[in-house]
C-alpha cells in the first residue's frame, strides 16, 4: 500500500511571505528611510549600505521568521534543534566550508561578468564606511542567523519527510531565490544545498551557522586583504588582446576549485560517518523520510505543490527585475 501523499505547504508560504514583503519593504519602506536619511544628514538620497543590510536581514526576513515561531512556539525545538555538535563536528563543519569557497568564488566570478555583482557594492562601502571590523560585524554574522533560522530552520524542517536529495535541492533553490539576483543565486544554491546535509547529519542549527559565518568571513578577509576586482572591467577586458590573461587567471581558479572539491568530498565522507555512528549510538533517526515511509506516514510531493511553483515564479519575477534595474544603472 502506498503512502498517502501531502504537500510541505506551510514552509512554502513562509517563503512566498518573506519574498512578497520584500516587495513592501522595497517599495514603502526604503523609501521613507532614505528621505529620512536626506533629511537628517543632508546627503545624497541614498540609504547607507551598512543600513540596507541590517533592514533586509532584520526586516525582511527577520520578521516573518518572528512571527512563524510565535505561532508554532510549541514546535521550536524542532524547527531549531540547538543539538551539541561535539569538537569533531566543528572541525568537520569549518574545514568543509573552508574547501567549498574555492568553487563558490569560481561561480560568483563566472556569473558576475554575465550578470554583475550587486553584493560588490554593497561590500565596498560598508568596508569604506567602517572598515574590516564592521564589514566582520555585519556580512558574517546577520545573514548567518537570520537567513539560517529562515531556510535551514523553518523551511528544511517542513521538508523532514521528503527525500534528502530532493529537500537539500528546494533549499538550495530557495536560498538563491532569497538573494533575488542572479549572480548571488549561482553559488547560494550550491551552498544552501550542502549546509542542508550538514544540517541533516548533525540534527543541529548550529552546524549550517557556523558555515555560513565562516564562508562569510572568508569573503570579507579576503575584499580586506586583496582589494577588489573592478568585474566590469575584467569583461570588458576579456574581448581585448589581454583577454588570455583573465582567462589564465579564471583557469588557475578553476584548478583550485577542483582540488579543493576533492579534499571537500574526503572531509564529507568523513563527517557523515562520524554522524551516523553518532546518531545510531543516541538513538537519533537520521533519515526521516525512511522513517516515515515505515510507518505509513503521508509522504511529501514537492513539484504538485502549487505554493512551491509560486515561490519559484515570483522568485524568478524578482530576478529578472532586478537584472533589468541593475542594467539601467549602468
Amino acid at each position: 500500500m502506498k503512502n498517502p501523499a501531502t504537500h510541505p505547504m506551510w514552509p512554502n508560504i513562509f517563503m512566498l511571505s518573506i519574498l512578497i514583503f520584500s516587495i513592501i519593504v522595497s517599495v514603502f519602506f526604503i523609501p521613507i528611510v532614505m528621505v529620512s536619511h536626506y533629511l537628517i544628514t543632508g546627503s545624497d538620497l541614498h540609504i547607507p549600505a551598512w543600513m540596507g543590510l541590517v533592514v533586509s536581514q532584520v526586516g525582511i526576513i527577520g520578521i516573518p521568521c518572528a512571527i512563524y515561531l510565535i505561532i508554532n512556539r510549541k514546535r521550536i525545538k524542532d524547527i531549531l534543534p540547538f543539538r551539541r555538535l561535539g569538537w569533531k563536528n566543528w572541525l568537520f563543519v569549518i574545514g568543509m566550508s573552508i574547501a567549498i569557497y574555492p568553487i563558490g568564488q569560481l561561480l560568483n566570478v563566472a556569473t558576475s561578468m554575465i550578470f554583475g555583482s550587486p553584493i560588490q557594492g554593497t561590500m565596498e562601502e560598508i568596508m569604506h564606511t567602517g572598515g574590516i571590523w564592521l564589514m566582520l560585524a555585519l556580512f558574517p554574522i546577520l545573514p548567518s542567523i537570520f537567513e539560517e533560522v529562515a531556510l535551514r530552520g523553518i523551511v528544511f524542517s517542513g521538508y523532514k519527510k521528503v527525500k534528502i536529495f530532493t529537500a537539500a535541492m528546494v533549499n538550495g533553490l530557495f536560498f538563491g531565490i532569497l538573494h533575488q539576483n542572479f549572480n548571488q543565486f549561482s553559488y547560494a544554491f550550491l551552498l544552501g544545498v550542502f549546509m542542508c546535509y550538514f544540517m541533516y547529519y548533525t540534527k543541529s542549527i548550529w552546524a549550517p551557522v557556523i558555515s555560513h559565518v565562516v564562508i562569510n568571513a572568508i569573503g570579507s578577509l579576503l575584499m580586506f586583504l586583496m582589494g577588489t576586482v573592478d568585474l566590469d572591467e575584467a569583461y570588458y577586458s576579456y574581448t581585448q588582446t589581454e583577454g588570455f590573461m583573465y582567462i589564465w587567471m579564471f583557469m588557475i581558479l578553476g584548478f583550485i576549485a577542483v582540488v579543493f572539491t576533492g579534499i571537500f568530498i574526503l572531509m564529507y565522507i568523513f563527517f557523515r560517518n562520524h554522524n551516523l555512528r553518532r546518531n545510531k549510538a543516541e538513538g537519533i533517526v537520521t533519515d526521516e523520510h525512511a522513517a516515515a515511509v515505515a510507518n505509513g506516514e503521508p509522504i511529501p510531493r514537492v513539484l504538485s505543490s502549487v505554493t512551491f511553483w509560486l515561490v519559484v515564479g515570483l522568485g524568478l519575477a524578482l530576478m529578472i527585475i532586478m537584472q533589468i534595474f541593475m542594467a539601467r544603472m549602468v
